[in-house]
C-alpha cells in the first residue's frame, strides 16, 4: 500500500520537515501534575485533588483558583495538606490554581501555580482504566474520550517518552492532521492557529525505535503507535492510532513502534473520528486526510 506521506510513499512519517452527575467509586488516579512541593490529582466529577509537601516552617496554605492574593488572617488558610479543588467543568477552559503558604511568622507568599484542565474524564473512562493492570492515559477530544493502556514492560522508552510529554501537558491543545478512515487517526505533533496547521517543536530527543520483532506488540487494530520520518530512531512526539489491522506496518520502512491500546472509546470516539470529512492535506502531500473542521486533543492525563 502506497500510503504517500510528502510524496515518497513512506508511510506513518511524522509531518514533513523532520517530526510531523452522580459518578461511581474508583480508584484515585495517580498525579498528573509533579511539581516541588505539589502534586495534583484528577478525579471524576471535574475535581482535582492537591497533595502538599509541607514546607520549612510552614504553617498553613490557602488554595485559590482566582486572582485575588490572600493576607495573612484570611480564613481560606489552613493546616490541611490534602485539599481539594472543582474545576470549570469545561471542556476547553483551564482551570487556575494558586497555592499560597503561611509561615509561623505570618508571611504570606505564592507557593505554587499551575494550571489544571478543566473537565475531567468520565466514571467510565476510570472504570475502563481500574480494570486494567497498565499505566493508562486519558484524551479528552473533540470527539469525547479516549483511554489508552500502555504496555511499559514491552516498550518501556516509548512508554516512557509518551507520559512525560503527557504529564508535561504538551499534548493539550494539539490537533489530529490525519484521518484515514481505513487507515488510522494520526496527531501529537500539530496545532492549528486558526489558518494552518503548524509544527509543535518536540522538547525531547527522538527515541530508539523498540521494534515490533523486539516488543511482540502488533500494529492491530485499536493499537497505537509511534509515527516518525524515515530515520528508524526518530520518534518523538506524533502518535497513530490503528483503524483497521495494519499489520504491514510492523515490517514497513523498519516498522513502526506500537505502545499501547485504546480500551474505552473505541467504537464510539474513534468511531467518530473516523467520520470526519477530510480534504487534501496541507502537511502529508497526496493525501486526502486533513479535517475540514480541526479537531483538537483538548486534555490528555496519566490516570494511573
Amino acid at each position: 500500500m502506497a500510503l504517500g506521506v510528502c510524496g515518497l510513499g513512506l508511510g506513518l512519517m511524522s509531518g514533513c520537515g523532520g517530526g510531523s452527575a452522580d459518578t461511581p467509586q474508583v480508584t484515585p488516579p495517580a498525579p498528573v501534575v509533579k511539581l516541588a512541593g505539589l502534586d495534583a490529582q484528577l478525579l471524576t466529577g471535574n475535581k482535582a485533588r492537591l497533595v502538599i509537601n509541607p514546607g520549612t516552617d510552614t504553617t498553613s496554605y490557602c488554595v485559590r483558583t482566582d486572582a485575588n492574593t490572600p493576607t495573612a488572617g484570611d480564613s481560606c488558610f489552613v493546616s490541611q495538606t490534602t485539599q481539594e479543588v472543582a474545576t470549570t467543568g469545561s471542556a476547553t477552559q483551564a482551570t487556575s490554581v494558586r497555592l499560597w503558604a503561611k509561615t509561623s511568622a505570618g508571611v504570606v507568599s505564592l507557593h505554587k501555580a499551575l494550571s489544571l484542565p478543566g473537565k475531567t474524564c468520565s466514571a467510565e473512562a476510570y472504570a475502563a482504566s481500574t480494570a486494567s493492570s497498565l499505566p493508562t492515559a486519558c484524551l479528552i477530544t473533540d470527539s469525547g474520550e479516549l483511554v489508552m493502556a500502555l504496555e511499559n514492560t514491552q516498550a518501556p522508552g516509548t512508554v516512557k517518552n509518551f507520559l512525560r510529554y503527557v504529564n508535561e501537558g504538551f499534548y493539550n491543545g494539539t490537533h489530529v492532521h490525519r484521518v484515514s478512515s481505513n487507515f488510522v487517526v494520526q496527531g501529537g505533533g500539530f496545532v492549528f492557529n486558526g489558518t494552518n496547521y503548524v509544527k509543535k517543536s518536540p522538547t525531547y530527543a527522538s527515541i530508539a525505535l523498540e521494534p515490533v520483532a523486539t516488543t511482540g506488540l502488533s500494529n492491530t487494530q485499536y493499537t497505537v503507535a509511534m509515527a516518525r520520518s524515515t530515520a528508524l530512531d526518530s520518534a518523538s512526539t506524533e502518535f497513530f492510532i490503528n483503524l483497521v489491522n495494519n499489520t504491514s506496518l510492523n515490517t514497513t520502512n523498519g516498522g513502526y513502534a506500537v505502545f499501547g491500546r485504546v480500551i474505552f472509546g473505541q467504537t464510539t470516539t474513534l468511531a467518530t473520528m473516523a467520520k470526519v470529512v477530510v480534504k487534501s492535506s496541507t502537511i502529508l502531500a497526496g493525501e486526502n486526510s486533513q479535517p475540514v473542521t480541526p479537531l483538537a486533543l483538548q486534555w490528555a492525563y496519566q490516570i494511573q
